[in-house]
């Protein structure tokens, strides 16, 4: 049921079995988990149903140095249901390997194995409406061929492992109203947590201080806590409760914010085919009907071999607008882009698409008239499919014809010790709380990963008689360069409260609860020791349900 926080007296003191905090995919699946099991949950968002200029500022923060991370309220959405309210869908699991101590990744390593999570998997493909479970285009995709490339598959680079994309979901709108008609889950819009307060023993957590805005404060005291606010937030409250422990809570050890990961992500280069028409280049469809897609994977004797970290990619389209190898359907998606973008602008905007984007606009509009009359009817297609489907088809493709293909890669960033999230100094929002300060850092292995990746596929093109892979080493270099040093998350935030068997080296043990406190818990990516080459949110919603169970079960203790 929602309440209304407005109601609340000042200093008032509400009591609850499991007070979560957040309320993005995390927070709502561990909430209807929760409450499906007759738990009583309290439900503190932090937000509201509409984001307003106020809450964003809430996110801004420092970056050090300057320029080397997108501003912290970019790429985040300070409302109920969180960044799944604008996320694209790629739902993507782990690899085993990912939870492996690779001794050529520096912290590589989880204390749980792939065995642990992975059954949740189909729950969690389940909740974020992705189809079936099976990601193995070999078995998925029965009657469609096994490889993307004739004969391309080898001991270091397959293309069987598919994405699958969620329709996207947005968990307010579909898990939402469930929450609103259930007697045990209150919800309180805006409430927002901003300050932990441990029992005298300092071993748990008696409560936590909240505030809709303003000087009122309520409190909440409950047998468990949930803290899910994303990968920035989740060691923010944990450092900002020093009140009884200076450093923070969980942070005995100097480990809340280190390892702060993401993923490295970019096109470069174009390969030519020579039989483009063979290629499996588009979205399938899976036995539920959804929207699932092969991928060039670099394989785990791949990745020792080579010593790289892991990392995917995929034939996609360029990103820099250029119009040059572009086709009707690329272009007129291009303009319809611009076009909004600067109409959300206002009138600078406008001004802006007239005068300094006009000579692309030209060329696309050339393009569009160009060869938009044979193209007619698949236009229409795919813009119907891309904007007014329900399962809303995730991006629209250059044609196969034009034997153009640019490669996009995501690639793991490995953990870094020195890659850390702190409180600035002497910097607060309305409410209070310290704000942040990034410092995000990469490693050698980083840039490795990824010119491995492209040599590899290079080589393997050509060996298997597919066609050629064209690339410039130094522009790659260039841009993996200018990438990392004025670089963009992506919203991907990752490994800031991370799962270790000691607080020597992490922050939550292997059930994800604050080393030393005994009845906190962290949910999302924060807790990831590694980074994969997979979005977040899968595996996020498996470690969703895995804590609801386990919470569950010592309720009803």
């Amino acid at each position: 049921m929602i309440e209304n926080t407005r109601n609340i007296p000042d200093q008032a003191r509400l009591e609850t079995s499991v007070c979560i905090l957040g309320a993005g995919a995390v927070g709502i699946t561990a909430a209807c988990e929760l409450v499906q099991n007759g738990i009583e949950v309290i439900l503190l968002p932090g937000a509201g149903i509409k984001e307003k200029a106020s809450d964003r500022d809430r996110y801004r923060g420092k970056v050090d140095p300057p320029g080397s991370h997108e501003p912290l309220e970019e790429n985040r959405k300070r409302v109920f249901g969180g960044t799944t309210t604008a996320w694209g869908g790629r739902c993507v699991p782990f690899d085993p390997i990912d939870f492996m101590t690779r001794s050529w990744v520096p912290n590589s390593g989880w204390p749980i194995r792939w065995e642990d999570v992975q059954p949740f998997l189909s729950r969690a493909v389940k909740i974020c409406e992705a189809g079936d479970a099976d990601f193995d285009a070999r078995r998925a995709l029965q009657g469609s061929p096994t490889m993307m490339i004739s004969d391309f598959d080898n001991h270091e680079l397959v293309t069987w492992p598919l994405e699958k994309w969620s329709t996207p979901t947005n968990f307010a709108k579909k898990y939402g109203p469930e929450l609103r008609r259930s007697p045990r889950c209150r919800i309180f819009p805006k409430g927002q947590g901003v300050q932990f307060h441990l029992a005298k023993n300092k071993e748990s957590i008696r409560e936590v201080e909240a505030t809709s805005g303003g000087k009122r404060r309520f409190f909440v005291r409950a047998k468990y806590f949930i803290l899910a606010c994303g990968g920035l937030e989740n060691p923010r409250l944990l450092l900002s409760s020093n009140q009884v422990i200076p450093t923070g809570i969980g942070n005995q050890e100097d480990q809340v914010g280190r390892y702060y990961q993401a993923h490295q992500f970019g096109v470069c280069g174009h390969a030519y085919l020579r039989e483009p028409q063979k290629l499996v280049y588009g979205f399938e469809r899976d036995s539920l009907g959804a929207y699932c897609r092969r991928r060039f994977w670099m394989t785990p004797e791949g990745q020792k071999s080579q010593q790289t970290g892991n990392i995917i990619g995929f034939f996609f389209r360029r990103t820099d607008g250029a119009a040059i190898h572009r086709d009707a359907v690329s272009s007129s998606i291009y303009l319809a882009k611009n076009c909004l973008h600067r109409m959300r602008q206002g009138l600078p905007g406008l001004k802006s698409m007239c005068v300094e984007d006009s000579t692309e606009m030209g060329r696309h509009l050339k393009v569009l008239i160009r060869d938009a009359p044979q193209l007619g009817p698949e236009l229409f297609d795919l813009i119907g499919r891309r904007f007014f489907s329900k399962r809303r088809l995730p991006f629209v493709l250059p044609p196969q014809k034009k034997n153009f293909f640019p490669l996009y890669y995501q690639a793991e960033h490995a953990p870094n010790a020195e890659s850390r999230v702190v409180l600035a100094k002497h910097e607060q929002d309305d409410l209070g709380m310290p704000r942040l300060m990034v410092k995000i850092r990469f490693s050698e292995i980083d840039l490795h990963t990824v010119k491995s990746f492209f040599k590899s596929f290079e080589v393997r093109l050509k060996t298997s008689g597919a066609g050629e892979f064209f690339y410039r080493k130094e522009e790659l270099e260039q841009q993996l360069f200018d990438r990392l040093r004025n670089f963009n998350s992506n919203a991907h935030h990752i490994g800031t409260t991370r799962i270790s068997e000691s607080p020597r080296t992490g922050v939550v043990d292997l059930n994800c609860r604050v080393h030393g406190i005994s009845n906190l818990y962290v949910g999302g990516s924060s807790v990831y020791p590694t980074s994969s080459h997979a979005n977040p949110t899968l595996l996020a919603v498996m470690l969703a349900l895995r804590l609801a169970d386990h919470l569950a079960k010592k309720c009803s203790e």
